[in-house]
């Protein structure tokens, strides 16, 4: 959680994400935030500069959320599917973070990578490949795209993907990038160390 939470800023993050379900965040006055609060305007002033300062608080706020409940997962599988969920609840947020800081913004507070490089690792040993970290930051940077991607067209209402679905896809897609990695990988190592007679 960021520094200095207090009941009165929790209330101010409650009420931000409720007007964003209704307008935009450039949309959203002070005034606003305090009467869903029950607040005096100075009180919202003594914790915020203005809108844009509360709105930084509150993504700062959702990196921790986000950090705990990822710590209760076991598996990627999990991490995905929670965050899947999460960004469906908190769609109007998302949406916001999405419009003010750009794909790169909302990549940054999903942290997609670790997840995606946990699925990869996993089916790399599966597989028994050697790591390439060149082509492994090469696939997750696809990886993350792709679901940076999914997870914007569906705040948007453009995807019906069910969570399932989507694991099930991405799951696919790993598998046989990690498959096709070994094979070239034996293909090469093959061509440069010949066996010989045994």
């Amino acid at each position: 959680m960021p520094e200095g939470e207090t009941r009165t800023r929790r209330e101010l993050d409650a009420a931000l994400r409720a007007l964003l379900n209704e307008k935009p965040l450039a949309r959203i006055r002070v005034r606003e935030l305090t009467e869903r609060c029950g607040l005096r305007r100075q009180s919202f002033y003594y914790h915020f500069k203005d809108v844009y300062d509360l709105f930084d608080w509150c993504v700062e706020r959702e990196r921790g959320v986000l950090r705990a409940r990822r710590g209760e997962c076991v598996t990627w599988e999990q991490v995905l599917r929670d965050l899947w969920g999460r960004t469906a609840e908190h769609g109007a947020f998302y949406r916001a973070v999405a419009e003010q800081r750009g794909r790169r913004g909302l990549g940054d507070l999903l942290e997609l990578r670790e997840p995606l490089g946990q699925a990869y690792t996993y089916y790399r040993n599966r597989c028994g490949a050697p790591p390439d970290p060149a082509a492994e930051e090469m696939r997750l940077g696809w990886g993350e795209a792709v679901l940076l991607s999914l997870l914007e067209d569906r705040m948007r209402g453009d995807l019906d993907l069910e969570p399932e679905t989507m694991l099930q896809m991405l799951e696919k897609v790993v598998r046989q990038s990690v498959a096709g990695a070994t094979a070239q990988t034996l293909r090469r190592q093959r061509e440069e160390e010949p066996w010989g007679e045994l």
